[in-house]
């Protein structure tokens, strides 16, 4: 524990208001409760809040507002993909809000001169808080993170297989003093597309908030009746659960299964949820405080979790995955066989693995997973390195020896 002579401050950059809701936010909203306790208070610059851009937004209007957001940016998209394709970009790679890596620049000059920062960190993506933080704070004495949640270069949604923007980020991690990666995948990824990055590449994980160990519901013996399926979080694009709803309708399995979900429902979904056949049980929620949604995954029995192709399932370890693990509960994993079903493998806990697309597949996953008794929950031990209070002692930990360093 440091003392109050020895706080140092972090100037915490992103394009991505904290008050929206998603993993990323929940992420930092914790780590900027923990570091404290490790002798850094932080401080957030951001843009403004937007009420069309917050898709899990508790306030129906906003969820509504970024529903039809994203509704106009996919007919933009479709109608402009050809032409950024030939430059081997999508669409999606240069949204509005890349104007943020210059407008942003002048108040964080501001907001630097007045906190007098240790060192700052930028999150990714969008890469606009990243260019703003190198364009503004890149030369001026203090260590500066890309704190990557995603990857830009190379991820499917923003990449269309071109060079065009590894060389654009290149240089501006370049500048960087380290690249904090939240999962095995992105880091091996990185290392790729740059090299030269080595040592100053760091493993940051997503994981879980430690108060979910004490709500752990009792171990099953086995399976009830009926299982209740969760999926808490966003549906859109190719993230969809008209598969999953096909399959359960199968006979055989109409009768076992409900599913709850939680947020938003995408065009696929609500036309899977009108054709299906009357005692296939759907109970729709709309978006709720983490707690609340929390509250409800602990009630349930499995935890969906979708990853398409598209949204970068040779990478990513959806945040669902550990408050699965920390709450004790099995996942059903949709995706296309990349990061997620490998970490699920590596736990021994693959029992309900399914090829995103493939019905006849996830009803397979289904079938699976009532042939076996409930798995005990994974021991605290084994899930350490997710908990979110060990990723904010190890944060602070590389911050400290940053500025050390310089």
């Amino acid at each position: 524990m440091s003392t109050a002579r020895d706080t140092r401050r972090l100037l915490l950059v992103t394009h991505r208001p904290l008050d929206y809701a998603g993993p990323g936010s929940v992420r930092w909203r914790y780590l900027i409760g923990a570091l404290p306790r490790h002798g850094w208070e932080v401080e957030v610059v951001t843009s403004r809040h937007n009420p069309t851009r917050d898709a899990l937004s508790v306030d129906p209007g906003e969820a509504r507002l970024a529903a039809m957001r994203v509704s106009v940016m996919r007919q933009v998209g479709r109608v402009m993909r050809p032409l950024y394709n030939r430059a081997g970009i999508e669409p999606e790679a240069f949204p509005p809000n890349v104007l943020w890596s210059f407008t942003a620049r002048a108040l964080l000059r501001r907001r630097a001169e007045a906190v007098r920062p240790d060192a700052v960190v930028a999150t990714i993506p969008p890469p606009a808080a990243l260019f703003a933080a190198v364009g503004a704070l890149g030369g001026k004495g203090m260590p500066i993170v890309a704190d990557m949640r995603d990857n830009w270069a190379g991820h499917p949604a923003y990449d269309a297989g071109g060079s065009l923007l590894r060389r654009i980020e290149d240089p501006v991690l370049r500048r960087t003093d380290a690249v904090v990666a939240v999962s095995e995948g992105m880091r091996a990824k990185l290392l790729r597309m740059h090299p030269w990055l080595g040592p100053r590449l760091h493993l940051m994980p997503n994981g879980f908030d430690p108060v979910l160990l004490d709500r752990r519901p009792p171990a099953l013996e086995r399976w009830p009746e009926k299982l209740t399926l969760i999926h808490p979080g966003v549906l859109y694009d190719d993230r969809s659960l008209k598969d999953l709803i096909a399959a359960m309708s199968r006979p055989g399995l109409r009768e076992r299964f409900r599913l709850e979900i939680i947020g938003n429902i995408d065009d696929g979904t609500a036309a899977a949820m009108r054709d299906r056949p009357a005692d296939v049980e759907i109970v729709t929620r709309p978006p709720m405080p983490w707690d609340d949604a929390m509250e409800r995954v602990r009630d349930a029995h499995v935890v969906i979790t979708i990853v398409p192709y598209t949204m970068g399932d040779d990478v990513a370890w959806p945040v669902k995955n550990f408050e699965a693990f920390a709450l004790g509960k099995p996942v059903l994993s949709i995706t296309t066989g990349g990061a997620t079903e490998a970490l699920l493998r590596d736990l021994g806990v693959d029992v309900a693995c399914a090829r995103d697309g493939d019905v006849d597949s996830i009803a397979a996953a289904l079938e699976n997973l009532l042939a076996h008794p409930p798995l005990p929950p994974l021991p605290v031990e084994r899930i350490s390195r997710w908990d979110r209070s060990v990723v904010a002692r190890d944060y602070a930990a590389l911050l400290d020896s940053l500025v050390d360093a310089r």
